[in-house]
């Protein structure tokens, strides 16, 4: 195994420089905050190793692509820290090619990273948090905060750009090597406000995507076409500036659950999270006619969202999958439980149904794609079991992958016991059923130290992984990422 490191943070012989990676690849600083400890805590350290040993099993030889995933790495310690709200983002890609692979990792080079690296230390507060800036350690164009665009929650590809993506902001676009070229303008004057999750439409290709803003009540829809140009933008107003990570798209529709987490301003100045839940605000949403036609609200009673596994029109009928939180917060403290749950809206009746599909714990759902805002049957999702052996872990730690039949009812676990994972990407087989292809995703060990890339087959999660590859250095928990076919 061949490794190099061409943008290495690593210390260097001038003294006066910060140590910002060590030996290992960790930052140098620790915390107390268990958000930022364990496989939680970020590395510093940026490699690349080709020729990946494979220590089980083989790798396709027909797969030719790259998994990349994206996640919060604060290079220096933070001001203040709300996970999965703050941090720098890190895109960790693994390339596979005739049965062979290759690692590299590499820092989004944002504006406010760059600002911090001059700084040699944290500048900007936290998502929930804000903290005002120094003038005088901004240049030109530098962001003033009050808190950073880290672009560490998702990395997609559309139309031959690769871009990573932040909340609900501008997001970097970068070449296949994983450097950053810049502020994507989705060919308009400047550089365009995008969400974490953008979604495909299954017959036009077209993305969808959404903005909204902690200063305005508007939340902007923009459709950018095949070519990767903004086509379109239309604005859906809402009763109070709100949090909407995600969305769910039909074939009709464009569907917004506006759950009750709203921006507020005065209660930061007073010390307080700028986020607050007001459940008597309820959840509304909003059904926005793809065609331009009139917005059909809907309310029901009050819950949260981060992600949607997937939406789609069944007759009268939009059904949508996704994990249900009964209320939000965030933090080391939000132990709220989260389940995976169908909500079924009645276009004639105009009414709302909720039904649990699974009462685990869960997160990041994901589909095959090629399904996206068309009826998919499986859905795939970490989940935390027993048979870890870390006590009191922090949120958002699992250890075991679970497919969800959601017509049948049927569960199928893969548990990893005492390692760590996270989101699992569907890798299709062209032209193969619903659930004919791999999942892709990272797995850690806490006792050795060692991160590994995993592809189950799924189709039977619960059977031996396809192949596992051992990686280079440890690869901390993190958000969204995606199967880059080709790259």
């Amino acid at each position: 195994m061949k490794t190099v490191s061409p943008h290495s943070a690593q210390a260097t012989a001038d003294s006066s420089r910060p140590v910002l990676a060590l030996a290992n690849g960790d930052v140098p600083w620790t915390s107390t905050d268990p958000s930022l400890r364990g496989n939680f805590a970020p590395v510093g350290r940026e490699i690349e190793a080709a020729d990946l040993p494979v220590v089980h099993g083989r790798i396709p030889p027909e797969l030719s692509g790259a998994y990349m995933r994206n996640g919060p790495n604060p290079l220096f310690e933070p001001i203040a820290y709300a996970f999965p709200m703050d941090g720098d983002g890190m895109i960790h890609a693994v390339s596979l090619n005739q049965g062979r692979a290759r690692y590299r990792n590499r820092f989004v080079a944002t504006r406010g990273l760059g600002v911090e690296r001059r700084a040699g230390r944290a500048v900007y507060g936290s998502f929930t948090q804000p903290v005002p800036v120094d003038p005088g350690l901004l240049l030109p164009g530098d962001s003033p905060g009050p808190f950073k665009n880290g672009a560490f929650i998702h990395v997609i590809e559309y139309a031959g750009h690769l871009l990573a993506l932040s909340e609900a902001t501008t997001c970097y676009e970068l070449n296949h090597e994983l450097d950053t070229l810049g502020e994507w303008t989705a060919g308009t004057p400047a550089p365009i406000r995008i969400g974490a999750h953008n979604r495909r439409h299954p017959r036009t290709g077209e993305l969808y995507s959404l903005a909204y803003s902690w200063r305005s009540c508007d939340v902007q829809l923009h459709r950018i076409d095949t070519a990767g140009r903004l086509a379109s933008t239309r604005v859906v107003t809402l009763d109070e500036p709100t949090m909407i990570h995600d969305f769910v798209l039909t074939e009709r529709y464009l569907v917004l659950a506006a759950g009750p987490a709203v921006f507020d301003i005065q209660a930061a100045r007073a010390g307080g999270s700028m986020l607050q839940w007001r459940p008597n605000l309820g959840m509304r949403i909003a059904l926005v006619p793809l065609d331009g036609g009139d917005i059909l609200w809907l309310q029901t009673d009050a819950f949260f969202v981060f992600d949607f596994a997937n939406g789609f029109e069944r007759g009268q009928q939009i059904v949508i999958d996704y994990v249900h939180y009964d209320a939000f917060d965030l933090g080391a403290s939000a132990a709220q439980p989260s389940t995976f749950r169908r909500l079924v809206i009645d276009l004639a009746q105009r009414s709302v149904r909720i039904d649990q599909l699974h009462d685990a714990d869960v997160e990041f759902p994901r589909i095959n794609e090629q399904h996206e805002a068309l009826p998919s049957r499986y859905a795939y999702m970490p989940t935390l079991t027993a048979s870890l052996t870390q006590s009191d872990p922090p949120p958002a730690t699992f250890n075991a992958i679970l497919k969800i039949d959601t017509e049948s009812g049927a569960v199928r676990c893969h548990d990893f016991g005492n390692r760590l994972t996270g989101e699992a990407v569907f890798v299709p087989r062209p032209g193969g059923r619903e659930d004919d292809g791999y999942l892709a995703m990272f797995t850690y060990d806490p006792v050795e130290h060692c991160s590994d890339f995993v592809l189950l087959d799924a189709s039977r999660i619960d059977t031996e992984p396809v192949a596992v590859v051992r990686l280079p250095q440890r690869v901390p928990q993190g958000l969204h990422g995606s199967w880059i076919a080709g790259a």
